[in-house]
């Protein structure tokens, strides 16, 4: 607006040339001004991270890990005929020892099977002897000692059958168990397959554990790399070390976890039981009581797809960063133990380090 106003007066006391040398120049200036402005704005402002400093810690590399005991298997036992129910020998939290009777059906039906069985043989043993003998003097055919022969064969089947279905009117426990749950009672008509009672194997318990994956990664790979012990709120006082039994490499897909089961060593209390809630402690083996250990947060954790993982340090003198190789322990809530790579005291980059390169010059917030 000046420079237009100026233009004029000039325009009216010295003429239109004088006047477009001044307006030309003026604009000139205006622009060349505008145009460094917006030079300095294109100008690319440093990335802006969150540091966080690595602190050196008493820990004993410990995690707490809820868990539930569990028997080393479960099975529902079933009769395998069909009968009426005459005996049920057991109840319900019942403890039993291999081969203690568990039920009984009526065996009224099954012994007089038995005993025809068992008639039916003896009249076809007697037939073939006598076919054998008249056979042997020349006076039957062998034709008539091989029909002797075979009913002798089906009569013995027929007496295995009857023996073998008395034997399955009883149930006898197959292993030292629990009697978890009984599914009938006493005089009711069981069909075959039908459960009579759930028997619960403590000849062996067990712990199950859900582990996050960054921990069954280190489990499934180094084992023996650390001791696992477990509490029971419901048993004060008893304390048991655990030992890897089974791993299940099916992830969990809603939580991202791994099904781990470890066996209780040593003897078992028998206040325990199946279903109880166990409180896992997994610590490094080989590690003392406690020991001084670096850790971050688990954000500053460079996850891109790498070999080995890494964190990004800042150097506070040149405000640069820069990418380092470290080996990790257990993580605990959100922070993490880094066994090599760093000593403590480090400024780690804890959040934005997915937008860094190389020794590239950062702002920094969180100091």
């Amino acid at each position: 607006m000046v420079a237009l106003l100026l233009a004029i007066v000039l325009l009216v006391q010295f003429g239109p040339n004088l006047a477009s040398k001044v307006f030309a120049q003026t604009t000139d200036e205006v622009s060349g001004a505008d145009a460094q402005g917006s030079a300095e704005q294109d100008i690319a402002q440093p990335v802006t991270v969150e540091v966080s400093r690595a602190e050196l810690r008493d820990s004993d590399r410990a995690r707490s890990l809820a868990g539930r005991v569990e028997p080393a298997r479960t099975v529902d036992i079933a009769f395998q005929v069909s009968g009426q129910l005459s005996d049920l020998a057991v109840d319900a939290g019942t403890r039993v020892e291999k081969g203690d009777l568990i039920a009984a059906l009526d065996p009224v039906d099954f012994e007089l099977a038995l005993d025809r069985a068992q008639a039916s043989f003896d009249l076809a043993k007697s037939e073939y002897d006598r076919a054998l003998s008249l056979t042997e003097r020349g006076v039957a055919t062998d034709a008539r000692l091989e029909t002797n022969r075979a009913q002798l064969a089906q009569a013995e089947v027929a007496l295995r059958e009857a023996k073998r279905r008395l034997a399955q009117a009883t149930i006898s426990a197959p292993f030292e168990a629990i009697v978890a749950r009984i599914f009938l009672e006493e005089f009711s008509n069981v069909t075959p397959a039908a459960p009579i009672a759930r028997l619960q194997d403590i000849s062996e318990m067990r712990v199950r554990i859900s582990l996050p994956e960054e921990l069954a990664a280190i489990a499934r790979a180094q084992p023996d790399a650390f001791r696992v012990t477990a509490s029971f709120p419901a048993v004060p006082g008893y304390d048991a070390t655990l030992y890897l039994r089974t791993f299940v490499t099916d992830a969990d897909p809603t939580a991202q976890t791994y099904d781990v089961e470890f066996a209780i060593e040593g003897a078992i209390d028998p206040r325990l039981l199946p279903g109880m809630t166990a409180n896992v402690r997994v610590a490094a083996a080989a590690e003392g009581a406690q020991s001084r250990l670096v850790v971050v947060p688990v954000s500053a954790i460079d996850t891109t797809s790498r070999s080995e993982p890494s964190i990004w340090l800042y150097d506070e003198g040149t405000g640069r960063v820069s990418r380092k190789t470290i080996r990790l322990g257990l993580p605990n809530d959100d922070e993490i133990v880094v066994l090599e790579g760093l000593s403590g005291d480090e400024l780690v980059v804890s959040g934005g380090w997915w937008r860094l390169k190389e020794n590239e010059t950062v702002a920094v917030r969180g100091l």
